[in-house]
């Protein structure tokens, strides 16, 4: 069945473009980028910038960034963490668990979800600048500073929310799988192996949409408007 990563119809695909290009190290042109209505499409530009991608040596990925994590979540006892470990055995929220992990093994992990606190406090922090903007700009300056006060309490929220671990991640190796395609660079450069490039384009596509990796295809569209045109035409 035919799905869309939903990205902004204006900014998404050019944020997750220009990451692809950081990512791989290429530079995909104007023409290239207008003819990626799918992740699919985008691949196959991928590929032809990087045909050597997937034949690098180097260490095993998935290894350096378990036993960093093992060392950040156990350091006094190397037996105590394995792949099968549950997430949820550290007793740490998994806003502390993933902002920990980050700091100490210099990862980028991939984004976890928040509840109804953190969505609330988010909204609040948005709707309350967009709107505190919109009134600054008609005059209503008493109007706007509200506005502004209803944005700054969303904060403590977002502070507050303790998270949720993303459906799939029980164990520390499902964390340890979906951290290596977004660090291929950096474990690169340490004398690892990057991830295949559908690994690494899935995860980037996976950070910016709002599908999970295991539900992004080359069928997937990158924009809702993009599904609804081909459903359109079918």
């Amino acid at each position: 069945m035919a799905n869309s990563l939903d990205l902004d119809p204006e900014w998404g695909a050019i944020d997750l473009l220009e990451e692809v290009e950081a990512t791989f190290g290429i530079k995909i042109a104007n023409e290239e980028a207008e003819q990626c209505a799918t992740v699919g499409g985008l691949y196959d530009v991928v590929c032809s910038h990087s045909p050597d991608w997937n034949g690098q040596d180097g260490s095993c990925g998935s290894s350096m960034v378990f036993y960093r994590m093992r060392r950040s979540l156990s350091p006094d006892d190397k037996r105590g963490i394995t792949p099968d470990t549950a997430l949820a055995a550290s007793g740490m929220q998994p806003s502390r668990m993933f902002k920990k992990l980050a700091d100490e093994t210099g990862l980028r992990l991939p984004s976890y979800e928040l509840t109804w606190l953190g969505m609330m406090g988010g909204g609040l922090l948005v709707g309350g600048i967009i709107a505190a903007i919109v009134a600054l700009l008609t005059g209503h300056w008493i109007v706007s500073s509200i506005f502004g006060l209803i944005a700054l309490a969303g904060l403590p929220l977002l502070r507050l929310d303790p998270g949720r671990f993303p459906a799939g991640f029980v164990t520390v190796a499902d964390l340890v799988r979906r951290t290596v395609p977004l660090n291929s660079n950096s474990l690169r450069d340490a004398g690892g192996r990057p991830a295949d490039r559908w690994s690494v384009l899935a995860a980037l596509a996976a950070e910016h949409g709002t599908l999970p990796p295991d539900q992004i295809g080359p069928d997937t569209f990158l924009h809702r408007r993009s599904l609804e045109e081909a459903l359109k035409q079918a």
